[in-house]
């Protein structure tokens, strides 16, 4: 007969299967866990500023050599024997600590980004344009000569037989490097900025 009280045996026996059940699925929480943890999310290589692109960029410009074999082979960049035998190149990690990060951390993935960037021509500044477009406004002949044929620019005869313009291009070297650099590209440039900032001159009157 079923004491009032109830049966301690069966009761403990209840309290024995909960825990027994309750371990159970604990263990497999956990080996689930084990199998599948928590995925990380890459890091993404998204810190490279413009900045760091335009230093790194110039530097190329003036060191085509080098440019040319971190292109091919973006890894040298981690070879202490070429940075050894390229001290100009050093030099400038060790004054370019973003770039220097950067670089060493994926390098080829910085040289890409570097690529497109110098495919683009980003590195055309508002003060350069708005220089040659003060230029050719004053000489009308040239900007139409250039906006028929940007390659004039990288005429030597052509340039020295235009004085006016050789002496712009050496005191505004910025202007010069892209012109030469991306010609077709510069001129696109200018041709907007001389429209809207004749657009703007129109709003103001």
């Amino acid at each position: 007969m079923e004491n009032k009280a109830g049966n301690p045996i069966h009761a403990h026996r209840l309290a024995l299967v909960i825990l027994t059940i309750v371990l159970v699925l604990g263990m497999a929480s956990f080996a689930g866990a084990q199998q599948n943890p928590p995925s990380t999310p890459p890091a993404k290589d998204n810190d490279t500023t413009r900045g760091e692109l335009r230093n790194f960029d110039q530097f190329l410009d003036n060191h085509p050599e080098i440019g040319k074999e971190l292109r091919n082979n973006p890894s040298l960049i981690n070879d202490k024997n070429y940075l050894s035998a390229h001290p100009e190149l050093r030099e400038y990690l060790s004054n370019h600590p973003g770039v220097r990060e950067e670089i060493k951390e994926n390098p080829k993935g910085f040289l890409n980004r570097e690529a497109r960037y110098e495919r683009s021509g980003g590195d055309v500044t508002r003060g350069e344009l708005r220089n040659f477009d003060g230029f050719l406004d004053k000489h009308p002949e040239i900007d139409e000569q250039l906006r028929k044929n940007p390659g004039l620019i990288n005429d030597p005869k052509y340039v020295n037989d235009h004085p006016e313009l050789k002496e712009f291009l050496d005191k505004h070297p910025g202007v010069r490097a892209e012109l030469k650099e991306h010609p077709k590209y510069f001129m696109h440039r200018e041709r907007q900025f001389d429209k809207r900032e004749r657009a703007a001159n129109r709003r103001r009157k």
